[in-house]
């Protein structure tokens, strides 16, 4: 079994510095409402729950892993999307994300298909081959400085709009990634004018309702395209219209197919661009870490290798990748709103209170976790791994809604990084500082510079 160990000096990653217990009025204002785990108090790390009073309700922050499960699992159907969730995102509260009930069970049986391991290996000559063409134009510029965190959101946004979407040209460019940006960082805005259902009063209001305008625009037009071809290409969208088609109207199909085009481009590109950044940020800091995974794959990138043998020999790749979705875990918060009353270990919940599993918190737990702010991608050998509680560790979610593209982002990911890292030596950019950036996702605040050189041999 492989096992390494990491550089000898402990290297701890960025993060924002812990603070004590804020005031309710500054989680909503200042620095905190606009990167919402600057306003996370120290106390939370060590505590299994944290309670604070909102107008008319609570906000109950649950760490404890067994509580976890039974919010995401064990009693998943009481814990829904917040009411206040459709309001922020309302182009997707149809979709997969955001249904609840029968209309959640019909959408994921109708998705399940294209996200099984057979499928996904069909996607993933795609993957490398974006790789590969974002490797070829560094090496026009090389060595140089790039931003390695726009280049992953550029990739990523092409194997959505090739694998999913066959290309569409209104799903992909450089004007539907910033409006993507915009809506996303609104929706991740605890604002108190939300919560309240006063969205309209928030400063980015404008912006936001632009930004839905065009994407609604675009991608309506594409689903009411493809909703009139005789021919339509088999692919993900095709096979989604024709599955709404058998129990719903043309106007129901229209929409759905909307909901779920948008959340597929949101989420699918944005988690898997942030793992990546943030993957290679932890390597151009650990020298010998990185040097561990070049050396493997350039070893698993052999001729004639299948993608699926390629990812078999990304090992310590996979687990470094684990490791910087613990440290920045793709979704840094989720939130449930109870329908009836509950118990959560011994805290009890009232129907309408909001319950908050953060895994930016719940992965860092030094509970949970040994030196949990430090870099080790050993916590994910198949030894460590066996020790975790199963809900310790939740990039993805868990229970019956765990992100349906869990294993497509997974291989997107590894693949994409083993033709950089088979290529390039990735470094830190003199005078740059990575902060954490934090909405919907976590990313490198202001992108993330790093210096890109030609590996040698």
């Amino acid at each position: 079994m492989l096992t390494r160990t990491p550089d000898a000096e402990r290297f701890v990653p960025t993060k924002p510095p812990a603070h004590s217990h804020l005031p309710l009025w500054r989680l909503f204002l200042g620095e905190a409402g606009r990167n919402p785990i600057v306003g996370v108090a120290d106390e939370a790390y060590d505590e299994p729950y944290i309670c604070r009073q909102l107008p008319g309700r609570r906000y109950i922050a649950v760490q404890d892993p067994e509580s976890i499960r039974r919010i995401l699992l064990d009693n998943q159907a009481n814990y829904i999307r917040p009411r206040f969730l459709h309001r922020l995102l309302p182009l997707i509260s149809k979709g997969l994300f955001a249904a609840e009930g029968a209309p959640w069970k019909t959408q994921r049986r109708v998705m399940a298909p294209v996200f099984t391991p057979a499928h996904v290996a069909e996607f993933m000559p795609i993957f490398q081959d974006v790789g590969r063409a974002a490797a070829d134009r560094w090496a026009s510029h090389a060595p140089a400085v790039h931003d390695v965190a726009r280049t992953a959101t550029r990739a990523t946004f092409q194997v959505i709009s090739r694998s999913l979407f066959s290309g569409e040209d209104a799903l992909s460019g450089e004007e539907a990634e910033q409006h993507v940006a915009v809506a996303l960082a609104a929706a991740g805005r605890p604002r108190i004018s939300t919560i309240l259902g006063l969205s309209h009063l928030d400063p980015g209001s404008a912006a936001n309702r632009r930004s839905q305008a065009f994407l609604k625009d675009r991608v309506g037009a594409f689903v009411a395209r493809r909703q009139t071809m005789s021919d339509p290409p088999s692919d993900f969208m095709g096979r989604l219209i024709e599955a709404f088609s058998a129990d719903h109207a043309p106007e129901e199909v229209a929409e759905l197919a909307l909901h779920n085009a948008l959340t597929f481009l949101v989420a699918g590109h944005e988690t898997t661009a942030n793992a990546l950044a943030w993957t290679f940020y932890l390597l151009s800091e650990q020298p010998q870490a990185q040097a561990w995974c070049a050396e493997e794959a350039r070893a698993a990138l052999k001729p004639g290798a299948s993608p699926s043998e390629v990812l078999d020999g990304l090992v310590y790749l996979r687990w470094v990748l684990e490791e910087a979705m613990r440290l920045y875990p793709p979704a840094p918060r989720m939130e449930r709103e109870a329908a009836a009353d509950d118990q959560l270990g011994p805290i009890p919940v009232k129907k309408g209170d909001l319950v908050g599993v953060w895994p930016w918190v719940v992965h860092r737990h030094r509970a949970l976790w040994d030196d949990p702010d430090a870099f080790n991608p050993e916590n994910f050998t198949p030894e460590a791994k066996a020790q975790h509680h199963r809900f310790q560790y939740i990039p993805f979610g868990g229970g019956p809604r765990i992100c349906i593209g869990a294993q497509f982002a997974t291989a997107e990911a590894l693949l994409i990084a083993a033709e950089w890292l088979a290529r390039y030596e990735f470094t830190p950019a003199p005078g740059h500082t990575v902060e954490v950036a934090s909405d919907v996702a976590l990313r490198p605040k202001g992108g993330l510079p790093l210096v890109v050189t030609p590996r040698r041999g």
